[in-house]
Order: structure tokens, then sequence, then C-alpha cells
């Protein structure tokens, strides 16, 4: 058992043999402990993992624990939360004679109600493929890198595949991008693939955690518990998950969108061509770029005309020029249907626009950017998707849009940007480039 200043600070060794009060004289003591300066807790930290705990800070994992704190109200309580979500546990100071004895009682009960959320030891991930064969890499902190290991879709290969995974996961990664070139694997063919998460845990035993693809999100999960000294049998599970589960693979060769839509600025465009789109926005300097580069420059403050996809060319980047004001003006400039979308969590924007025929026929706007007391503004007759969310701008008790709305919204208007990695496109460049200072 440890006893620790939070985390990212320092701690200490406190044994499993204490007595109620022991417990409660030790949380106590170290909670009285001068703090660690911030500029050295990283330090600390790592110092407290390696020395006391005897793991890398990475394998920090408590299977339980239970924050102890001194209420702020001065009231002489303390109080003890177990658990990630769990209602506090008060106690007082008086009498003080038993203080102790009182404080850790309450934290071993609540620490023995909880279950063990098991570290992992050991971590890999299994991916599918357009081409059918499965990618094999190693899983760290939520973070997948290389090595990658290509397999036929099999359990032997797999189970080799699994066990130089594991055998690699903590180690020196190599970045994603580097692992499947060195591989051979072309990054598109793992779109929309389903995938398994192999993890070794503390407590001996081996967890499955199984995701289909539907729209380019995580559906339909699945776990699976067995022994982590029996990896045949998990290997054959896996393979029966990744069999099963749904996937949204292209075929092998055909070209499709890249991905966004998360705190971003877009407009969708029906029909016409790139350069028409280009022109009526007022895109300058423009220049031939894939999608890959297209949406990583505008992140950069650059503009990025799609090549035509399901319809549609959209217009990455748009916010500086072109918001839902101006869909009403390009719709009438294209002869065509133009729509805006904007998201950022940080600030709760959330804004939709839609123009046919030169006239703005929706338009909804949230963020602190409006009026005390206005949670959101609106032109036009609520669509059917905004109704199934539940939005009103008019209601206070109604659904207050965020950057999942936005895109769902964008879905049942024209195209959902998060599912551009498996939507066929045109093979053609779209256009890079930048708005003058003119607009």
């Amino acid at each position: 058992m440890f006893v620790t200043r939070g985390v990212q600070t320092t701690g200490v060794h406190v044994g499993e043999e204490l007595s109620d009060a022991e417990l409660g004289e030790a949380i106590l003591e170290f909670y009285g402990r001068p703090g660690v300066a911030e500029a050295d807790r990283g330090e600390a930290w790592r110092t407290f993992c390696a020395d006391v705990a005897g793991v890398p800070v990475r394998r920090y994992r408590p299977e339980k624990s239970a924050r102890v704190f001194r209420e702020t109200d001065d009231s002489g309580t303390w109080c003890v939360v177990a658990g990630y979500i769990s209602d506090g546990i008060p106690v007082p100071v008086e009498p003080a004679v038993d203080f102790p004895q009182r404080l850790g009682a309450v934290v071993r009960r609540e620490l023995a109600a909880l279950a063990p959320h098991w570290p992992r030891v050991r971590s890999a991930v299994i991916m599918t493929t357009a081409t059918g064969r499965w990618v094999v890499v190693p899983h760290d902190d939520r973070t997948v890198a290389g090595p990658a290991h290509a397999v036929d879709a099999a359990p032997g290969p797999l189970l080799t595949a699994v066990r130089a995974a594991l055998a690699d996961s903590g180690g020196a990664a190599m970045p994603w991008a580097d692992s499947l070139a060195a591989a051979g694997i072309d990054p598109r063919l793992l779109h929309g693939c389903a995938r398994v998460l192999f993890d070794e845990l503390a407590d001996g035993s081996v967890r499955l955690i199984g995701e289909g693809s539907a729209a380019n999100r995580p559906v339909a999960e699945r776990t699976w518990t067995g022994r982590a000294d029996d990896l045949p049998t998990a290997c054959d599970e896996a393979a029966r998950m990744l069999a099963e589960l749904p996937v949204e693979h292209l075929p092998p060769g055909t070209p499709s969108g890249t991905s966004f839509g998360i705190k971003r600025t877009w407009l969708a465009v029906r029909g016409t061509s790139v350069e028409e789109v280009a022109a009526a926005v007022g895109l300058t300097g423009a220049r031939p770029a894939g999608w890959d580069e297209g949406v990583a420059a505008a992140d950069d403050e650059q503009v990025f005309v799609t090549p035509p996809i399901a319809g549609w060319i959209l217009v990455v980047n748009t916010v500086h020029v072109h918001g839902a004001e101006s869909v009403a003006q390009l719709s009438a400039r294209l002869g065509a249907e133009v729509q805006y979308f904007g998201n950022h969590r940080v600030s709760d924007y959330a804004e939709w626009a839609r123009a046919v025929d030169g006239r703005l026929v929706r338009h909804v706007l949230c963020g602190e950017s409006l009026a005390p007391g206005v949670h959101a503004e609106e032109e036009g007759v609520p669509t059917p998707v905004e109704v199934e969310i539940g939005f009103s701008a008019t209601d206070p008790g109604a659904v207050w849009a965020d950057e999942d709305d936005v895109l769902r919204v964008a879905g049942a208007w024209s195209i959902d940007p998060v599912t551009l990695d498996v939507v066929e496109s045109s093979p053609r460049d779209g256009l890079l480039g930048r708005f003058d200072a003119a607009g």
C-alpha cells in the first residue's frame, strides 16, 4: 500500500499490515509534510515510482485508490473518496483522540469495497486490413506505435505476432508511420478496420476488447477474459472477434478522403468543380494537393478545397473569411447549395448554416459570444436531424449543441467529415492556398 501526495508528486510505502490507527496516522503524517516544488515534481514522481513502487512511471497503475483530503470550510472534517466516481465519506476530527483510527478504518473499508482495476503489464493491438491480413503492434498508454507486424489472418501467425508485440510493449517505440512503412503497410489499408486490444493484466489474466467500425467510429464492443499463460486460446478468441466485427474497408487502391471535423470550420458545396469553388471563395496562391497534405495544411492557416467526394466539395478552414453569413452569397455565385459548419469545444462554439438558390434557409449558432442569457440563435425551420437531436434555440431546457451535434447535422445534410477515410473520393488533387487579406 502506498500513500502519495496526489498524481505526479511523490509518495511512500506504508505496508499492508498496519492497524487502522497506524494507517490513519501514516496518512496524516505524510499529508502534513511540505509539498514538492512544482519544478521538482516530475523527478520526485519518477523517483517514487522507480525506487519506492518499483515500477517505471508508465507502469504505476494502482488497482485501487482513494483520495483523502481536508474540507475547505474549516469544519474540522476530512473526506474519503474511493474510486473514480464515488460520494465522499465525511470523517469528523472530533473526538480527536480516535480520529486516526476512524480515518484509517474508513479508508480501508472503502478500498475493500472497490473491485480491483488491474493495470496493464503489456499490451498490443490487432487490426484488420483491406487486403484481408492483420497488423499487430505494441500499445502503451493509449498510444499505438511500432514495430508493426503484418500477418496472415489465422490464429497461428497471430500468436507469433502477438508474442512479438507484447515483448516490444514498453520498449523503445518506432513512430507509427515509420513502423508501417518498415512493414510494407499502406496506412489507408487500415481505414475502417476492426481492432482488438490485447492486454496482459497484473493479476495474471488477459483481457480482449474488440471494436468494429461504422461511420468510421468504433462500434459493437466485445470483451473477453482469459489466462495470461494461455496465449493460444486468447489468440483464437481474438481471431473469432476480428472475423465477426463490422468493418468498412474500401477495396485496395480505392482513393478516399482524409477525416477531420473536431475544432474545425468548413464549407460543403454540392456539385460544381474544384476550380469554380476555389475561385468563388477567393483562394489565392492555389496549388494542387492531395487529401492528406491538404487537411494537415488546413491546421496551419491554409485553406484546402478538396477533390469531389460523394457529390460534394469541401472547403476546409474557412473561419477567417467565409462563415455562416457567406453561404447565401456563395450559393448565388456558384448556383449551388452551400453549407457551413464550425465547432470548438473550448468556447462551446457550434454553428451550422445552409443556403439553397442563393437564399439562407437555416442557421444555428451556439457560443460564448452571444448575449447574456442567450444560449443559441437561429434562423429558419429546424430540420429533421435537429429535431432528433433535441436542439432548440428557444427552450432553455433543450440540448446545448456541441461538436458531435455539428457532425451529426453535417452527416444528415451533406457528409460527416469524420467518415471521409472510408468514403470513395475522386482520384484528382484538390487545391491548397490561402485567403488574401481582403477576403
